[in-house]
């Protein structure tokens, strides 16, 4: 047998081996067919018997304005915060405070270089104080109106050029003294304007408070694109910034007191009154602001610590009646 009568002879082998695979398998149930009996018991799933699934109450959420038992977080600040400056440009002389220090309301600070403004002050207080200028003036202006009248008087024996010029010469006495009595009058604006500059070169604090910042030093240059010299923080009063639980609006209004309680090390019970209630609230905490002013005689309580909230909780019959 050659090698072409070889291949056919088992390819003819492998047709009639596939033939008879075929008719077996066509013989058998699928498994995949085979019906499940269905349970003899009744279905007892909510899904089966189409009522709808509800969570359980134990595991339903409070949403977090609605949670009036959560504590109220606070923060307490200064009341204003305050960044001292000159009103004018200068080189700056002296500061005479200090990061840390007490200071009043009105107490000199510091002080920028005022020499040439006083000066300028020297010098319009004496033309403002000279009454020389505006009594010569006065003087010849008198006696060219003097000589204007007689030249009136007997005009009839003068030329006619003399007698105007008699009459322009006291019109011209005349201006020359208002002139006068003017410059005097400018001279003594002069006077407040230069004591003005230098009040602007004196720095004084406009609250009382606590320098927080010493920005610049004495030699300094005070030009257009300085922002300030000092800052000063103002802490009697604080303010107190809350947060507090969307459910907790009815139990406050407008000039309650509350009790504040800052975190240690410092302590203590301290009464704040209610000055502002947001009319805006944060829909994504469940929270709504309030300002609180806290006294604080004697700065002794200091600024920038987190506290907690207490609010009086109001009888049932006193929420009514103040809706």
């Amino acid at each position: 047998m050659d090698r072409k009568q070889a291949v056919i002879f088992g390819g003819g082998a492998l047709a009639l081996v596939a033939g008879i695979t075929l008719v077996v398998r066509s013989d058998e149930t699928p498994a995949a067919q085979q019906k499940v009996p269905a349970p003899a018991g009744p279905v007892t799933t909510a899904k089966a018997a189409g009522a709808p699934v509800r969570p359980s109450s134990g595991n339903a959420a409070t949403p977090p304005g609605l949670d009036a038992a959560r504590p109220t977080d606070c923060l307490i600040e200064p009341s204003q915060i305050v960044r001292v400056n000159s009103g004018v440009e200068g080189v700056i002389q002296n500061i005479y405070v200090d990061r840390g220090d007490d200071v009043q309301r009105g107490q000199v600070v510091a002080q920028l270089y005022t020499d040439v403004e006083r000066a300028a002050a020297a010098a319009a207080q004496a033309r403002a104080s000279n009454p020389h200028t505006e009594r010569a003036a006065a003087s010849r202006a008198a006696y060219l109106a003097t000589v204007s009248q007689r030249s009136d008087q007997v005009s009839q024996y003068l030329a006619r050029d003399v007698v105007d010029e008699a009459r322009a010469n006291a019109q011209s006495a005349a201006e020359e003294r208002k002139a006068a009595a003017e410059d005097q009058r400018v001279a003594r604006l002069e006077y407040v304007q230069a004591q003005r500059v230098i009040g602007q070169k004196t720095v004084r604090s406009p609250v009382n408070g606590i320098v927080t910042e010493r920005r610049m030093a004495p030699g300094e240059y005070r030009g257009a694109d300085a922002t300030h010299i000092l800052t000063i923080a103002q802490v009697d009063p604080l303010n107190v910034e809350v947060f507090a639980p969307i459910a907790q609006l009815d139990a406050v209004q407008v000039g309650d007191e509350v009790s504040i309680f800052p975190e240690a090390p410092v302590g203590g019970i301290y009464r704040a009154r209610i000055k502002v209630i947001d009319r805006v609230f944060d829909a994504a905490s469940g929270t709504f602001g309030m300002r609180l002013e806290l006294p604080n005689p004697g700065n002794k309580l200091p600024a920038g610590l987190r506290c907690r909230l207490e609010i009086d909780r109001k009888p049932a019959s006193i929420t009514a009646r103040s809706k």
